[in-house]
């Protein structure tokens, strides 16, 4: 038997409290068995996935979500997985896993997965923009010691940055294992294995990378800014004081008394 894992991000947060879909199956993550090897999970950080539901039904339950979440995306990503059922033990190929039968344990596993993946992907995303902002910034600091950025976009820059930094951590949690882990050790392997084929560790690091590269280009070329704001202030005192020295000694030698 074949069946397909769908993760959707749907929103930036979802607030789980009062969502009944079905026959509730764990807290957190949020899951509901809705009939036989038909699953769906919810996840915080604005990802749904689900299992053996077909388009129409997937659209019913992101309706019956709607009053849940919070901020929306215009764009929605998904990543998916074919999953057979049978076999004797546990296989994780190219998007694809073997299994012998589709239990709690199993959804939670491969949702988790999931949904990271999307949430990195999603992140990839905003960060590439980011980036080809600030690339600029970074070659005029090498060829020009006086070029000037505007200082809220610089600003905003960081801001969105320290965004995505916060969601990862705070949110999406990329380097925690699920709590089904803890009481089910037998699928260690398992979710090994699905992390190594989703390249979860290796995008994650990759994209802090990416933020701090971002994140401290934004940083020198406000410090450059500010420190030249500064300098004219200091310019502006000098220049007062030479005029305030310049009216005294007219005052004491020039002025006709």
């Amino acid at each position: 038997m074949s069946l397909t894992m769908i993760a959707t991000s749907l929103c930036e947060k979802i607030k789980t409290k009062g969502i009944e879909l079905g026959e509730r199956t764990s807290h957190l993550p949020l899951s509901f068995r809705l009939g036989e090897n038909q699953w769906v999970v919810v996840f915080r950080f604005g990802v749904v996935a689900t299992v053996g539901l077909n388009d129409r039904e997937r659209q019913d339950v992101f309706s019956e979500l709607k009053p849940f979440m919070e901020n929306p995306h215009a764009v929605q990503k998904s990543e998916d997985i074919s999953i057979e059922l049978g076999g004797g033990k546990d296989e994780v190929g190219s998007e694809q896993a073997k299994i012998q039968s589709l239990t709690r344990e199993h959804v939670l596993v491969m949702a988790d997965i999931l949904a990271k993946s999307v949430m990195l992907e999603r992140y990839e995303s905003i960060m590439s923009e980011v980036f080809s902002e600030t690339e600029p910034v970074a070659e005029k600091l090498m060829t020009d010691s006086h070029g000037k950025v505007s200082s809220a976009a610089l600003k905003k820059t960081i801001g969105a940055t320290l965004m995505a930094q916060q969601n990862m951590i705070g949110r999406v949690e990329v380097h925690e294992k699920p709590e089904v882990l803890w009481e089910h050790p037998e699928l260690e392997k398992f979710y090994a294995r699905l992390e190594d084929e989703y390249e979860i560790k290796e995008r994650n690091d990759a994209l802090e990378k990416k933020l701090r590269l971002i994140n401290t280009t934004a940083e020198t070329q406000l410090g450059l800014l500010h420190n030249s704001h500064s300098l004219r202030v200091e310019w502006y005192i000098v220049i007062l004081i030479v005029f305030e020295i310049l009216l005294t000694l007219y005052e004491m030698f020039l002025k006709p008394h």
